[in-house]
């Protein structure tokens, strides 16, 4: 088990998350969501110790329960093999099936662990993760650097594995298939839903209507409490007006939620080209492409997908020219422009700030560069910063932005969804789905190339892919006025009136409390109606009460 209570953490003057609470049971496949910043891997290495938080606890587990894939993994034998048989007494064979799963092969077994290049090594440190078999195993972008065959090995792992699994992912097809809950980090705040990424996105929705109905209906009641007391607080009423003023005060106010908005990229509309928009015919690379042939068709959204090293980014930079084939043919179509979004993000100049790229590369205004970079939330600090010191994601959305401004009809996509978070990956899948041009795209995001592409090309090379408190104590309004004579039958209905308004507001607290903290959409929908009705059961009783005051 883990448990999460009030866990709060900032770093200086900014609060990463606050008062963060769930429970997750042993067995559960628990994915992290969020936007990055928002605190998803920061959590998690506050789980391993590696990180001091400010309060809360967290408990339900010892440090050797836990397993995690070091993001700086230090490696201590001379075989990548023998580095996963020091873990524990681990058969080898057990070690091999995880190892090419992961896509490593045979000769790289005796290779030295240390000599890998960086995404390599982050796999190495996923395999001793793995073959760990923890209690709890703890996952913090574990598909990065994977190809799309080690990502179903992956998923396939987590699915059959007996232990509890926790990951923070970007990955939708992995969060579709593999987990039964999702923690959604977000203004500050912890949601856990249960299901997959699409029940989640179904939920999240229902939760955020259902809170926006009821927020802008407590927004509307104390416009009408605000008014109220404008128009009363001199006169016959001024008491019922100090009241309200007191009612307004200890009101304990909704949150709005958050907009559920999110950045909109407009590819331009392509113009016409010809109906081949490209040919390659027996293209030849060094020794990574040989005798490769393919065409696409005008309107084709095509997926290239195959193993990490076969030759997938070269190809594309062949296509674009900044490499030359060493035989073969490549044709592009008639009216054919290309776009080209690499993903080393090569096209961009790291000496330059990204709104110097944008006036460099285009010749437009300064204004027209911030709205342009603004239109994918790169805003004016981030705008003004050297492109070398940006974050991946940061140097995705200043190229994506360039993209936009070519008015291609002919996409190149390299894995145009690294390092993005989910809302970014959605905004591009939509545009794709909307462009009416054609694309190519490398990539091993399986959820993008199931919703944009129409056709999937395997790439090989040599042989071998809600509210309204009211709640106070109405002493006030049991000040009477000693020169007013009141029945003793009018008291007593007055009495009646007062104990009815207490225990209204405290019905309508606990009906607040519940919408912040439900997250089941029916339940939310059906709190929403039952808050409108108590809010209008109390203005009644008020009603009643001031007739008879």
């Amino acid at each position: 088990m883990i448990l999460v209570e009030n866990l709060s953490k900032s770093f200086a003057d900014r609060i990463l998350f606050s008062d963060v609470n769930f429970r997750i049971n042993d067995g559960e496949k628990v994915g992290i969501v969020g936007k990055n910043g928002t605190g998803k891997s920061t959590l998690i290495k506050i789980m391993i110790g590696a990180e001091e938080f400010d309060s809360g606890t967290i408990s339900g587990f010892h440090a050797e329960d836990l397993g995690y894939a070091e993001q700086i993994p230090v490696f201590n034998e001379k075989k990548l093999l023998d580095e996963l048989l020091a873990v524990g007494e681990i058969r080898e064979f057990e070690a091999k099936k995880i190892l090419f799963g992961l896509g490593f092969n045979e000769n790289e077994l005796l290779k030295n662990p240390n000599e890998f290049s960086g995404g390599e090594t982050a796999k190495i440190a996923l395999a001793k993760a793995l073959i760990a078999e923890p209690r709890i195993l703890l996952l913090d972008e574990p598909t990065n650097h994977l190809d799309i065959y080690a990502i179903d090995f992956l998923e396939n792992f987590v699915k059959t594995y007996k232990g509890t699994v926790l990951a923070v992912t970007h990955d939708r097809h992995f969060l579709q298939n593999c987990v039964d809950k999702i923690i959604d980090i977000e203004n500050l705040h912890a949601t856990l839903y249960v299901g997959n990424y699409e029940k989640f996105v179904s939920l999240k929705t229902e939760r955020r209507q259902s809170e926006l109905k009821a927020y802008e209906k407590q927004q509307e009641e104390i416009a009408k409490i605000e008014e109220y007391i404008r128009r009363n607080k001199a006169g016959i009423k001024a008491k019922q007006a100090r009241g309200r003023q007191t009612i307004l005060d200890r009101m304990e106010r909704l949150e709005k939620p958050p907009s559920n908005d999110s950045f909109k990229i407009n590819l331009s509309d392509s113009t016409e080209t010809a109906d081949r928009v490209l040919t390659v015919e027996n293209l030849n690379f060094k020794n990574i492409i040989k005798n490769f042939n393919l065409e696409i068709r005008k309107t084709e959204r095509v997926g290239l997908i195959g193993r990490n090293g076969v030759g997938k980014s070269t190809f594309l930079k062949l296509l674009v020219g900044d490499l030359k084939a060493d035989s073969g043919e490549i044709k592009i179509g008639n009216r054919v422009k290309i776009g080209y979004l690499s993903q080393g993000h090569e096209e961009l100049n790291n000496d330059l700030t990204p709104i110097d790229e944008l006036i460099n590369e285009f010749g437009i205004t300064i204004e027209k560069a911030r709205s342009e970079l603004a239109r994918l939330e790169i805003y004016s600090e981030v705008a003004e910063k050297k492109i070398s010191s940006m974050s991946g994601g940061e140097k995705t959305r200043v190229a994506l932005a360039k993209l936009i401004l070519t008015g291609a009809n002919f996409l190149l996509l390299d894995e145009p969804t690294n390092h993005l978070d989910l809302s970014a990956r959605e905004a591009i899948e939509t545009a794709l789905e909307n462009f009416e041009g054609t694309v190519l795209i490398v990539t091993h995001d399986r959820y993008l190339l199931d919703k944009v592409t129409n056709r999937v090309v395997e790439f090989n090379h040599v042989e071998p892919i809600i509210e309204k408190n009211k709640s106070k104590s109405i002493e006030e309004s049991q000040n009477k006025s000693t020169n007013k004579k009141i029945s003793k039958s009018n008291n007593q209905n007055i009495e009646k009136l007062e104990v009815q308004i207490k225990m209204a507001e405290l019905e309508l607290k606990m009906i607040e409390h519940e919408i912040n903290n439900e997250i089941d959409g029916d339940k939310l929908k059906k709190l929403a109606e039952d808050h409108e009705n108590k809010i209008n059961e109390i203005d009644e009783l008020y009603q009643r009460w001031e007739e008879l005051a």
